[in-house]
């Protein structure tokens, strides 16, 4: 298992500020990277290095087809991690979540009752009871 750093909520909270309102682009600010880069300000680690350096849409959907799709690149990162799969309830700030945000699965970050994960213009904001899975993040 992943461990946190001691600044993790400085950075964290940094993180989340630089790309409050950058919009969505595939390869740079997307659901994928934006909850790996985020866990990355966390502990360190970036789980997204095997799948990193996509930068359409077509190579992204490459990249999810090979995975199986958004949850399926969240939990075969997560396993190569040993990041254990929670409940998303009981997911806390910093976590991944899984969430259907009405026009597919993406991947956000906890941030207390809520997840956040890049829209079309900036982060969007979901309530956590819309998790469908999550992963602890240290």
């Amino acid at each position: 298992m992943l461990k946190r750093r001691q600044d993790w909520p400085e950075a964290l909270a940094a993180e989340i500020e630089r790309a409050w309102r950058l919009p969505f682009v595939w390869g740079e600010n997307d659901c994928c990277l934006f909850a790996s880069n985020c866990a990355a300000v966390i502990t360190d680690t970036d789980m997204a290095a095997s799948f990193r350096g996509y930068r359409t849409r077509r190579e992204a959907m490459a990249v999810l087809k090979k995975f199986g799709g958004i949850g399926g690149v969240a939990e075969t990162v997560a396993r190569a991690h040993a990041v254990p799969e929670i409940v998303p309830l009981r997911a806390r700030r910093g976590d991944v979540c899984l969430l259907d945000a009405g026009r597919g699965e993406t991947l956000g970050v906890c941030v207390g009752d809520w997840i956040v994960c890049p829209g079309f213009n900036g982060l969007t904001a979901y309530p956590l009871l819309q998790g469908i899975r999550a992963w602890e993040i240290g």
